[in-house]
């Protein structure tokens, strides 16, 4: 028996279609609801919905508030810098918790080699995030990378607290490291945990991956479910699709590109075993 779903009707209003409940009665798993409070305020209808059930009406209307949203998000990017100012935000968020990251990245390598039994950092949700393997994965030094570290400046690269290109150099001495710590986010919220502090609104809402929201039963998709923060590849893939609108609204894709190619929110520290020693005396363990 096929199953059947709660109705809506044809006076239901843009409140209806803004609100979770009204997708999950009709049969979507998800609504996207973070991105609908942040970005869909204001938004009405255009016009009839001419479809002839209600969920055909619910996904026309969810159309019009995809575009809606979108076209928000887009101008208050552009006036907020676009990626190069997004990137810069974070860059500052990471350096000025710089000693922080490599105390927790300290704790995490204490934890796994049997030095601590709990992190201890005094929150619930940052040990927890701490003692995951598939978010804070701890890497050996392949001694052959040696070579390749000691040419590479030992400073901040974009969005790592040691660049891509020096994970193998000590975040404390600058020496070769022994073990990296990586900080794996895929979620806006984590974002915000290790960082310590409300994230921009154009980065709230964050996902490494964004998929498709489907009906449950029909061959039908809630349009809201794509629509994310800027930064996100699937966003600018939207933008390099509509290349002519988004350049005539201001943005610079060939910026956009420069700065987004390798965007990766997630954060690296490499340690020495002197660099280990020091931070872990340093924090009595």
């Amino acid at each position: 028996m096929e199953q059947t779903y709660a109705q809506i009707s044809p006076e239901t209003t843009e409140a209806d279609f803004l609100s979770g409940r009204t997708g999950f009665a009709l049969g979507f798993d998800s609504t996207n609801q973070t991105m609908v409070e942040l970005w869909g305020e204001g938004f009405q209808l255009k016009g009839p919905l001419t479809a002839t059930n209600e969920l055909g009406r619910y996904c026309q209307a969810r159309e019009q508030l995809a575009a809606y949203m979108r076209e928000k998000i887009l101008q208050e990017y552009i006036q907020y810098g676009g990626a190069q100012a997004l990137c810069g935000w974070y860059d500052h968020a990471m350096t000025e918790r710089r000693e922080l990251l490599i105390d927790l990245g300290a704790r995490a390598v204490a934890v796994r080699s049997g030095k601590l039994e709990k992190p201890g950092t005094g929150y619930v949700a940052m040990d927890r995030f701490l003692r995951d393997p598939y978010h804070v994965v701890l890497e050996e030094a392949n001694k052959t990378d040696a070579q390749a570290a000691a040419k590479a400046p030992a400073t901040f690269g974009s969005l790592y607290v040691s660049p891509a290109a020096v994970d193998h150099l000590c975040a404390i001495t600058g020496e070769p490291s022994v073990v990296t710590v990586k900080f794996v986010l895929d979620h806006w919220e984590e974002m915000e945990l290790v960082l310590g502090e409300e994230l921009p609104k154009l980065l709230q809402g964050w996902q490494r991956f964004r998929l498709p929201v489907k009906h449950r039963s029909k061959a039908r998709y809630d349009a809201v479910g794509m629509v994310g923060t800027p930064v996100e590849h699937c966003v600018q893939a939207q933008y390099q699709d509509q290349r002519a609108a988004s350049e005539a609204a201001g943005l610079n894709l060939a910026k956009e590109t420069q700065y987004l190619a390798a965007f990766d929110p997630s954060i690296s520290i490499g340690f020495s075993e002197k660099g280990l020693q020091k931070v872990w005396k340093k924090l009595g363990i």
